[in-house]
Formats: structure tokens, C-alpha cells, sequence
């Protein structure tokens, strides 16, 4: 298994959302298949942090194919 800790940054007009995470992938081989995991650790507006259970009820479903493609870009 790899893992990197980063942070995705979406930046707006008004503001900047960014998401802390960890992501942990394995390639697989030819016994295993490929295996990848996303876990967010914080979530911020500028400098204001905002709970994770908004991020997951509110702003999970539009970016978290974002946050994949900034680890996998960033592996």
C-alpha cells in the first residue's frame, strides 16, 4: 500500500475551498486487483475551518472525483 497526505485547493471568485486528505492506493497485480481510499481529514474556507459532516452531506458528491484526480496527478 502508498500513501500521501495533500491538499486539494479549489479556488473561486470570493473564496478558497480546501480539502485535506489522505489518500491510500495499491496497483494490484495479477492475484489482486487495484484498490484505492480516500479520506478527508479537514475541511476550509480561507482560513475558517468547516466541519466534516457538512463536507459529507453537502460537498462529497461534487468533489470528490476532483480530490482523486489531485492524488492520483500527485502520486
Amino acid at each position: 500500500m502508498n500513501k500521501i497526505r495533500a491538499t486539494y485547493q479549489r479556488v473561486e471568485k470570493d473564496y478558497t475551498l480546501s480539502v485535506d486528505y489522505t489518500y491510500t492506493w495499491d496497483d494490484g497485480d495479477y492475484f489482486t486487483p487495484p484498490d484505492k481510499e480516500l479520506e478527508v481529514t479537514e475541511v476550509y474556507i480561507d482560513s475558517e475551518t468547516i466541519s466534516l459532516d457538512f463536507y459529507y452531506d453537502f460537498l462529497q458528491d461534487k468533489l470528490e472525483d476532483d480530490i482523486c484526480e489531485h492524488a492520483d496527478d500527485n502520486r
